[in-house]
C-alpha cells in the first residue's frame, strides 16, 4: 500500500480547486495517508480529514456560491454559512471576523480535535511576533484552522498559547515538505493562480494587497521546489479570481479540469511504479 501525503496550499477562493483533487483522489479509490494545509487548504483539509467525501464539498459549495455580486465586502457577506465570513471588525488586527464561519465550519467537520478526525491533519499558521511557522495537529481544530486562516489585515488573528497567529501562507504557502519524510508519495497542490493585468497596469488597492502577498508566497514556494520538489505537483491555471470571490465557484471549478487530469495520470504512475517495485 503506497502512503500518499497531500498538501492543499492557500489561495483564498482558488482553492476550491482542492476538491476537485480530491474527487480524483475518490475516483481512484485512494486515501492518503496525512493531510496538510495553510489557509484554505486547512480549511478543506480538515474537511476532507474528518470524512467529508469530495463529491459532499462540491454540492455543498454549489449551493451557496450562487450569488453574483462582487463587491468586496459583499462577497465577504456572502459566504454563508460554511462560507461565510460576516461581521466587520474594526479593533483587532482584521477587518473581519471568522466566527460565524468557524460555527458553521465545525458543524460539518462534528468533531473537535484533531485526534479524533479519520484521517491525520496538520495546519501550518505563522507566529507574527516571533516571524515562524507553528504546525498545529493536536488539541482543538477550531482555533488552529481560524489562526491558518487569518489573513493579515483582513481577517482577526488568533491568539493561541500567549502567541499571535496568522495565515501561514506568509511563511509555507504549499506545505508539502511536513509530509514529505512520513509518506511514499507527496502530492503539492498549488491554487495560487494568476492575473491578468489591468487596462491601465495600476492596481487598485485591494489587488495591489492580495496580488503582492501572493507574489511572495510564489517566491517561497519556487525556493522550496528547486531545493526539495515533492513527487507530484500540481497548479491549476485559476486566472482572474480574487481571494474573496467564491460565488466563483463554477469558473473555478471549470478552470481546473486540465489540472485534475494531470493529478490523475500522475497517480496512477506513480501506483504503477509502486506495483512493479520488488
Amino acid at each position: 500500500m503506497t502512503d500518499i501525503g497531500l498538501a492543499l496550499g492557500g489561495g483564498g477562493a482558488k482553492g476550491l480547486a482542492h476538491i476537485c483533487m480530491l474527487e480524483v483522489i475518490d475516483e481512484l479509490g485512494l486515501q492518503p495517508s496525512r493531510i496538510v494545509g495553510t489557509s484554505i487548504g486547512a480549511v478543506v483539509g480538515v474537511l476532507y480529514a474528518s470524512g467529508m467525501s469530495a463529491r459532499a464539498l462540491r454540492e455543498e459549495v454549489q449551493r451557496v456560491s450562487h450569488s453574483k455580486r462582487n463587491n468586496l465586502a459583499e462577497a465577504a457577506r456572502n459566504l454563508v454559512n460554511w462560507l461565510q465570513l460576516v461581521e466587520v471588525n474594526w479593533k483587532g488586527g482584521g477587518l473581519l471576523k471568522a466566527d460565524a464561519f468557524l460555527d458553521d465550519l465545525m458543524e460539518h467537520v462534528k468533531v473537535s480535535n484533531f485526534e479524533d478526525l479519520r484521517i491525520p491533519l496538520k495546519v501550518v499558521a505563522a507566529d507574527f511576533w516571533h516571524r515562524d511557522e507553528v504546525v498545529l495537529e493536536s488539541g482543538d481544530i477550531r482555533t488552529a484552522v481560524h489562526a491558518s486562516m487569518a489573513l493579515p489585515g483582513i481577517i482577526e488573528p488568533a491568539v493561541v498559547d500567549g502567541r499571535v497567529l496568522i495565515d501561514g501562507g506568509v511563511i509555507n504557502p504549499v506545505p508539502y515538505d511536513l509530509v514529505m519524510d512520513e509518506c511514499d508519495v507527496t502530492v503539492a497542490i498549488d491554487v495560487m493562480g494568476s492575473r491578468t493585468e489591468s487596462v491601465d497596469l495600476v492596481p487598485s488597492l485591494p489587488e495591489a494587497i492580495f496580488n503582492s502577498f501572493q507574489i511572495m508566497q510564489k517566491s517561497i514556494l519556487r525556493q522550496k521546489i528547486a531545493a526539495h520538489p515533492p513527487d507530484i505537483y500540481i497548479c491549476p491555471e485559476i486566472v482572474d479570481v480574487l481571494m474573496l470571490e467564491f460565488y466563483k465557484a463554477a469558473k473555478i471549478f471549470a478552470q481546473t479540469g486540465t489540472a485534475a487530469d494531470q493529478l490523475r495520470r500522475e497517480l496512477e504512475r506513480h501506483l504503477e511504479t509502486a506495483i512493479r517495485r520488488p
